[in-house]
């Protein structure tokens, strides 16, 4: 309804209404029925008239005021107080006006209507200004001017920007309200609304007139009044007449000032507005006046004067009666003119004496006012000290938390650079390892087969006569085609980071091309009992395209399929063209790869598992290549994939078929399976019966594995494992004399080999040496550190392989003899290497020194106090001493016997109970074969 409502009110400003729609409206009256259309009805017929007759409007408002409270209708009650309140203001019935436009600001208030509100306070304003409260008035538009402009509302703010121009025209600063006025007219032409254009230019052409420069005044008053005409603004349009009849009276064109002042009467008579009837009034009395009428002139200042309502105002007055002073005096009525200026005097005396009540009345107010300003200036002085106290504390607070909230706007700003700048460190830093780790694992990919080439090489140039064998020539080829294809995979990535690598367009059978390149994995799938399946159409598809990069991307994702495939598992290289696309699929039933770590798979140097204890070889640029050739041929590469489940790469290239006559590619098969098709057979390892020390080799490439094992094979027993985990339990299960170990191993890399065996009691006697192709000085440092007793790069020299592994076999053999040297006492420090052997042999030897003389303390007894088995604690005695527990035992007890008999302590029956011997003849046959004499000999030699 508030819509509606105002929809009218602002239509009604722009439009004009035809007598037709007036009548019309006014009919519709008397049938209607009093509900909320009604009141609009009244409203609109109120917009209708307020300009053109000032009375009925009121009426109007009135009716549409007593409806709305009948039916409780707020909107309507606030828009007809609002509208009362208007017209009473136009009437010059100020304390009612006042009145109606507070209540309907209220009801407003009370309904939240910020739009009217606005509107209503804009009335009210202009009632101020009327009443020559400027101040108020001045602040009740600028409360609404922000709101207006918020909303966009030209119309409002060119009104209180009229208003605010009027209010310096008042005080005489017209530059500013010249200004003002043309800044309201730009905004209410830029809207065309015509009421708001008309008032515009009539109030600059009443301010030029004030100024007296008439001539800019005449444009902007004749634009006025065809725009008052127009719209049928009576009231209006007779002001503006009354001013150009003025204008043209001071001109001393008097005939056009009579037309436009009787234009003005005709008009004025039509819409009763006292105010200004009685201005045009007086106005036509003064033209005839300066014409020279003067009976004209009197015959109308006295109807002025005879009018009850003009006597109100006491101004018209005066100005009436100077005017007939004047004019019997030109007609030389001395007598009259001389009556009239007494009563101008007696009225200006009486006006006078007003005043001066008024200022008397007013001196004794402003006295009182003064005392009582006086004591609340008293209040005011300590209200202010304390206020500026408070102030200033308020200041002081507030310079401390806008110095506070610099601090930490600084702090901040600080803050988010050094975070960049982490952040950028961060990236450099991790780009850093990366490349770190790159160029480690590509170091491996290289020293490995350098090594495995190397070391045959170096064989046959120190035997020439010794030809290489059929397996050491394969073994040279296979790591010389492993090393082409690494450096070739390098260029390959410098080409395309430099832009140069391009495709190179060949016609060929692309479905031949893939199902050779396939099959070259058939004998590495058979050798791991691997179910791999090659799926390719048995058709000719002939196109154009680049063979060897093909190739390259099909190898790639086949390696890595078997790379992370375990054996028995199933592998599936699967190829078909969809319309223009050639689609390669390759799908694994390997370990998978984890959802997170998907998105980075083909990035450059990146590997899911980067550390030394990865489970399968590699440098990080395989995938990255084929990604990177794949968009040179303007395919994409997806990859998806679970943990334990497998992995699926799907490669999707356009091609260009080229028609050929189809044929029937007879060189293959549908369907190409391999699958583990020959008969298992129990096969009987040959058992190495030789008495010669173990060597356990730890080494996952198998080649490298098995050239170690040739090599030392002829003065060693060899235990082989290919990875860590299974040769720590080698180790374990049945201890080596000797350990060569990988670094970079699946499971257990070997630096967390060699800590498990230097801290495990049962293998911490056991000699290291571990081979590696990071030649790093902290990497050989971190090895030592574990516990390593030698450190090999790669490529090493076999031939200082075989010195090492000899001097470390010596070297414990050597220990071994000094333990058995009967001249020598028994000092654990001196026959062990590691502080945990030395810590165990202490423990032994303290033992035996507590229960040697028992004859019941044996080799169970023993296993028991040391929480070992048999097994483990004969190797672990057998590898420090070289004696089993039950030898050294015995030998621990005839050295004491020995000491004794040098001694002369006791007799030879005596000393070998004390020993724990129980039986006489066992004692001497023991101590004989110990010492080479019987012990009587022994006792006699010793007495003499």
């Amino acid at each position: 309804m508030k819509q509606i409502l105002f929809s009218i009110f602002l239509v009604s400003h722009s439009i004009l209404f035809p007598q037709s729609e007036i009548d019309s409206l006014l009919n519709s009256l008397s049938t209607m029925k009093e509900d909320t259309t009604k009141v609009n009805k009244y409203l609109t017929l109120w917009e209708k008239y307020k300009r053109i007759d000032q009375n009925s409007a009121l009426n109007f408002a009135i009716e549409a005021e007593k409806l709305s409270k009948k039916l409780k209708f707020k909107d309507g009650l606030g828009e007809a107080k609002y509208r009362r309140g208007v017209i009473l203001r136009d009437k010059g019935l100020n304390v009612e006006s006042q009145k109606y436009l507070e209540e309907a600001l209220s009801i407003f208030s009370e309904l939240d209507d910020l739009r009217t509100i606005g509107f209503v306070k804009i009335d009210l304003g202009k009632l101020k200004q009327n009443q020559s409260k400027h101040k108020e008035a001045l602040s009740l538009y600028l409360e609404v001017l922000p709101i207006a402009k918020k909303n966009k509302d030209k119309n409002t703010e060119a009104r209180i920007y009229n208003y605010i121009a009027a209010i310096y025209a008042t005080q005489k600063q017209y530059v500013e309200g010249i200004k003002n006025y043309e800044h309201a007219l730009k905004l209410v032409r830029e809207i065309n609304h015509l009421p708001g254009i008309s008032a515009c230019l009539l109030n600059l052409g009443t301010v030029y007139a004030t100024i007296l420069e008439n001539d800019k005044a005449l444009p902007y008053f004749k634009e006025s009044l065809e725009i008052k005409e127009s719209i049928g603004d009576k009231l209006g349009a007779s002001r503006i007449w009354y001013k150009l009849a003025m204008i043209y009276l001071e001109k001393k064109q008097y005939n056009l000032a009579e037309n436009n002042i009787k234009k003005a009467y005709d008009l004025v008579i039509a819409v009763d507005h006292p105010n200004h009837f009685f201005d045009v009034q007086y106005g036509m009395a003064l033209i005839f006046l300066e014409k020279g009428e003067h009976n004209r002139s009197i015959d109308i200042a006295k109807k002025i004067l005879s009018n009850a309502k003009a006597s109100k105002y006491t101004t018209l007055s005066i100005r009436v009666h100077r005017l007939l002073h004047k004019a019997y005096n030109q007609k030389k009525e001395y007598k009259k003119a001389y009556n009239y200026a007494l009563k101008v005097i007696a009225i200006s005396d009486s006006l006078y004496n007003q005043n001066i009540l008024s200022v008397t009345n007013d001196m004794e107010a402003k006295y009182q006012n003064e005392q009582k300003a006086t004591e609340i200036a008293l209040l005011a002085s300590e209200n202010k000290s304390k206020t500026i106290t408070l102030a200033k504390q308020k200041n002081e607070r507030n310079a401390i938390i806008a110095f506070s909230i610099i601090i930490l706007l600084l702090a901040m700003l600080l803050f988010s650079q050094y975070r960049l700048k982490q952040k950028s460190n961060d990236k450099l830093k991790e780009l850093d390892r990366l490349k770190s780790n790159f160029f480690a694992n590509i170091s491996h990919e290289f020293r490995t087969p350098l090594t495995l080439i190397k070391g045959p090489i170096e064989k046959l140039e120190k035997d020439p006569n010794t030809p290489l064998s059929i397996e050491s020539v394969k073994m040279i080829k296979r790591n010389s085609n492993r090393l082409l294809n690494l450096v070739n995979q390098l260029l390959e990535l410098s080409k395309l980071d430099a832009g140069s690598l391009k495709l190179e367009l060949k016609e060929g059978n692309i479905y031949k091309c893939l199902r050779v390149a396939a099959t070259s994995f058939d004998s590495h799938a058979e050798q791991r009992n691997i179910y791999f399946k090659i799926s390719i159409p048995d058709t000719v598809l002939w196109a154009l395209f680049d063979r060897d990069k093909l190739e390259k991307i099909i190898y790639n994702l086949l390696s890595n399929a078997f790379k992370f495939s375990e054996d028995s598992s199933v592998i599936i290289c699967k190829v078909d063209c969809i319309d223009t696309s050639l689609r390669i699929e390759v799908i694994d039933s390997g370990c998978g790869i984890a959802k997170e770590n998907i998105p980075f798979i083909f990035d450059r140097f990146y590997q899911v598992d980067s550390s030394t204890t990865k489970e399968r070889e590699g440098s990080g640029i395989g995938l990255s290549l084929s990604k990177d050739l794949v968009t040179l041929m303007g395919g994409t590469i997806l990859c998806t994939s679970e943990i334990n489940q497998g992995s699926c790469f799907t490669v999707t290239i356009p091609i260009h078929e080229i028609k050929v006559k189809t044929k029937i590619d007879v060189t293959s098969s549908n369907e190409m399976i391999i699958t583990n098709t020959k008969i298992e057979t129990f096969e009987f390892h040959k058992h190495d019966s030789r008495d010669i020390p173990t060597i356990l080799v730890i080494e996952d490439n198998l080649d490298m594995n098995e050239f170690i094992t040739q090599e030392l094979i002829k003065k060693y027993k060899i235990v082989q494992a290919t990875n860590g985990k299974d040769g720590w339990q080698k180790a374990l299960s049945n201890p080596p004399d000797l350990i060569i170990t990988d670094l970079m191993m699946p499971g257990i890399d070997g630096i967390e080999l060699c800590a498990k065996v230097k801290t495990e009691i049962h293998t911490s006697h056991i000699p290291v040496i571990m081979l590696t192709a990071k030649a790093g000085l902290d990497n050989k440092i971190e090895g030592l550190e574990t516990g390593a007793d030698d450190y090999l790069t790669k490529p090493f020299d076999v031939h200082e392989l075989q010195t090492r592994v000899d001097n470390l076999i010596k070297q414990r053999q050597k220990l071994r003899h000094l333990f058995r040297n009967t001249t020598t006492q028994i000092d654990p420090k001196k026959i062990t290497v590691t502080s945990l052997d030395q810590k165990f042999l202490e423990e032994v030897l303290s033992l035996f020194e507590a229960n040697f003389s028992d004859p019941s303390f044996g080799v169970p007894e023993m296993q028991k106090a040391l929480g070992m088995s048999k097994t483990q604690l004969h190797s672990k005695l057998k590898a420090l001493t070289n004696e089993s527990p039950g030898q050294l035992l015995r030998n621990f007890r005839l050295k004491i016997a020995e000491q004794l008999l040098s001694q002369k302590e006791d007799n030879i029956t005596q000393i070998a109970y004390k020993v724990g011997f129980n039986n006489l003849s066992y004692f001497a046959k023991c101590f004989k074969e110990r010492y080479a004499v019987v012990p009587s000999a022994y006792y006699i030699h010793k007495t003499k």
